[in-house]
């Protein structure tokens, strides 16, 4: 096991360093989850993709719900292909084969499945397969909506980067709750795939937060006594390294959304080592349900609305301008 976390922390220093001051080769991929449903993380992903490629960019949307696949219903169109295709493939897999255009310029779209189980729970090889087209995809941004909840899937999409993972929130205890939730799931899973190893996997069940697991290896028989202080400071610096930024959704001001905000980031901040970003707030209005019934994103139908403004804001600090 020693030899095991020598390597590991040897491919963590590579893979922390790799990811300062490295101009990027591939698209920018950003997943947008939450755990709870109802949220609004599809509506955010959709009109967030719709304000970015009327700026010029490239982007590619990623329905990535494998069991309620609805970003077709939010752009009011449908596709002959789905993402089942992909999974369906034989031999080397290829995206470019589902990827489908849509009504707005400079936005394509990869549909989501149609929910049959053996799809809703792909293999770990398919998975693996997407996570690598997603990066070889000919655009400037991929976004990648994902499932509710804290699934495997969800979770190994959430992580495909460091910081550019989006929690949707609303103001509601409930939702800030199953956000922190899923959070704590995306930390542990890394965990789990860093080490790879059973014993860390049956520690990480028995605790709730990174100190009480960090406390729990100083003690048990993992890992040798010599090097549990080492294999701490490894866990701490990959949750350290996490960034993810929070969104509040259906904000009824400003001050509410804060709140919300700093809730969720206090929560990561004691019990994970997690340092979250607040990205912003999306108000609250009317509009948004009479725009996803049109079939139409409210960035295009409501330009002028606050909420519209909002996602512009968004967009813009995300670095599209």
């Amino acid at each position: 096991m020693q030899g095991c976390i020598q390597r590991n922390s040897e491919i963590l220093g590579v893979y922390l360093c790799s990811q300062q001051n490295v101009p990027r080769k591939t698209p920018e991929i950003v997943a947008v989850g939450g755990g709870k449903g109802g949220v609004g993380k599809s509506c955010f992903a959709v009109n967030t993709a719709v304000e970015i490629a009327r700026k010029g960019y490239r982007v590619v949307l990623v329905d990535a719900d494998l069991s309620c696949s609805n970003i077709e219903t939010f752009l009011g169109t449908r596709s002959s292909r789905c993402l089942d295709d992909f999974f369906y493939q034989k031999g080397g897999k290829n995206l470019g084969a589902v990827i489908c255009e849509t009504p707005y310029e400079n936005l394509r779209l990869v549909p989501g499945t149609t929910g049959l189980l053996d799809v809703a729970n792909p293999k770990y090889q398919q998975k693996l397969a997407l996570i690598r087209e997603l990066r070889q995809l000919e655009a400037d941004l991929v976004i990648v909506d994902l499932d509710a909840g804290a699934h495997l899937n969800t979770l190994d999409f959430f992580l495909l980067t460091d910081t550019n993972g989006i929690l949707v929130i609303t103001p509601e205890k409930t939702s800030i709750d199953n956000a922190f939730k899923f959070l704590r799931a995306a930390l542990f899973r890394r965990i789990e795939r860093f080490y790879q190893s059973p014993d860390v996997a049956q520690l990480l069940k028995r605790n709730e937060t990174l100190s009480d697991f960090l406390d729990a290896i100083q003690v048990s028989d993992v890992f040798e006594p010599e090097i549990r202080d080492q294999v701490c400071g490894e866990m701490t610096a990959l949750a350290q390294s996490l960034r993810p930024k929070i969104v509040v959704n259906k904000a009824h001001n400003a001050y509410e959304a804060q709140i919300a905000s700093n809730i969720l980031a206090k929560y990561a901040r004691q019990y994970l080592r997690i340092e979250p970003v607040n990205l912003g707030f999306i108000y609250f209005d009317n509009c948004v349900s009479e725009s996803v019934n049109a079939g139409t994103p409210f960035v295009v139908s409501h330009p002028t609305q606050k909420v519209s403004t909002c996602v512009a804001d968004l967009a813009n600090r995300l670095g599209y301008v």
